[in-house]
């Protein structure tokens, strides 16, 4: 096409009624008034799309892109000056693309695009289509600010702090000033700070109990059923082997220590840790932590396991199978100390399940493990001299063998050493501690 035929062209359209130019330029105009609104029409940007292709060039397909181009230029433009957030920015880049779509096809299809009133058949429809993927993308974004505020409120110990509409506002403000009045006899001081930590273990422990005496009455009554079955395995093999004493201690008592003191650490590592990531229910209550949860299983398992302790001893000694230990107070320390080693692993397998679910299913394949370097079927004396080592290496094994040594007056272990055992009790509640404090953000209120 020659000049001249561009310029017969231009006259030519310049003599239609329709064509904007001159005084119709400020048609091509996008209206940032009205081009970001929340409900805003398509027509915001297919108006001056439609006005700027007639009152331009757009016999061809590389003319009507430059028209194109130059419409997404100057959206970009106002979207920088506005300084709208990039989901409005997306937004609207979509949604202009989407017209051009369809102004395209009907301009191809030889449809009337430049009388007034056009708009796309399926304009309307398409819009709201993708008005609709908007306000989720919306939605899902204020979630995900919402979840990392909570977890930037829980990780730094401080308050999460709301945005309330008036009317929420309003309705909060009557509710509290009800509550002050619901709470008006409480101690001011109690009233300020919430409430004492002591009082919320207690409650929530005496919750727990009743959760296990109305769903869990089996899992108590095998409380008791468990020791004996292992003790009883333990010392059929010692006595299948003529074997009726070791090192001083007969092998009812040996196996019995070793079983129902294995079977309640394992317990509370299992339960506590458990109890750890599936309190997202019990945290809505105020002072609930899932550090607390843990610890509240734990209390209540070393509870349930020492009376039955304190029911196996005395009904095998009155069967004359079970010898009384010498030192109550050391043998009742020891498992004590012995639940604490449980309840430290309970919350470090907790932790580490809440940033890897797979975790959980490991640990018994873990406790397994530590069982057999536990000195729970027997003691590092009986070893011999060179395979003492891979038992030692185990904190538990100490423990376990200080446990003997306080029960039984014929047993004094050479290999044990109490400052091993305390200090990696020590050094393993300060891994759990500070695992817990990493994990925390990740369990949040359900």
């Amino acid at each position: 096409m020659s000049n001249e035929d561009r310029i017969k062209g231009w006259r030519s359209r310049r003599k239609e009624s329709n064509y904007a130019v001159g005084s119709g330029v400020a048609a091509w105009r996008l209206d940032p008034a009205k081009l970001f609104e929340e409900k805003a029409s398509p027509a915001v940007l297919l108006k001056p799309l439609v006005a700027r292709l007639q009152g331009e060039p757009h016999d061809s397909v590389a003319a009507r892109r430059a028209v194109y181009e130059a419409v997404q230029a100057e959206l970009d433009a106002e979207i920088a000056r506005s300084g709208v957030d990039e989901t409005l920015a997306d937004f609207s880049r979509r949604r202009l693309r989407l017209i051009v779509r369809l102004l395209e096809l009907d301009i191809r299809a030889d449809a009337k695009v430049f009388e007034p009133g056009y708009m796309p058949p399926k304009l309307v429809a398409e819009d709201e289509r993708l008005a609709a993927a908007h306000a989720r993308r919306v939605e899902r974004r204020k979630q995900d600010e919402a979840r990392e505020a909570r977890r930037h409120a829980s990780r730094n110990d401080i308050a999460l702090e709301v945005a309330l509409s008036e009317d929420e506002a309003g309705d909060l403000a009557i509710l509290r000033d009800r509550m002050h009045i619901l709470h008006g006899g409480d101690h001011p001081r109690s009233a300020d700070t919430g409430r004492p930590v002591g009082s919320t273990l207690l409650a929530l422990f005496v919750y727990q109990l009743r959760v296990i005496h109305g769903e869990s009455r089996i899992a108590l009554l095998w409380a008791l059923v468990g020791p004996v079955v292992l003790l009883t395995l333990i010392s059929s093999l010692y006595i299948l082997m003529g074997t009726h004493y070791i090192l001083g201690m007969d092998v009812q008592t040996f196996s019995l220590l070793g079983a129902t003191t294995w079977i309640m650490f394992r317990q509370i590592i299992f339960r506590s840790s458990a109890a750890y990531i599936s309190a997202r229910g019990l945290l809505n209550f105020q002072g609930v932590t899932p550090l607390m949860c843990a610890l509240v299983q734990a209390l209540i398992y070393l509870s349930v396991y020492l009376v039955v302790f304190a029911v196996l001893i005395s009904a095998g000694h009155a069967l004359e199978l079970i010898t009384l230990p010498e030192s109550w107070a050391g043998f009742v320390l020891f498992v004590v100390l012995m639940g604490g080693c449980g309840a430290a692993m309970g919350v470090l397998f907790g932790s580490i399940a809440t940033f890897w679910h797979f975790y959980l299913r490991l640990a018994p394949v873990i406790e397994r493990f530590l069982q057999i370097f536990s000195s729970v079927f027997f003691v590092s004396e009986q070893l011999p001299e060179h395979l003492r080592p891979w038992i030692l290496w185990s904190p538990f094994a100490h423990g376990m063998q200080l446990l003997r040594s306080a029960y039984f007056e014929a047993y004094d272990s050479q290999d044990a050493s109490l400052g091993y055992f305390l200090t990696s009790l020590v050094f393993l509640m300060v891994v759990a501690l500070a695992a817990e404090r990493l994990a925390r953000p990740n369990v949040q209120p359900m």
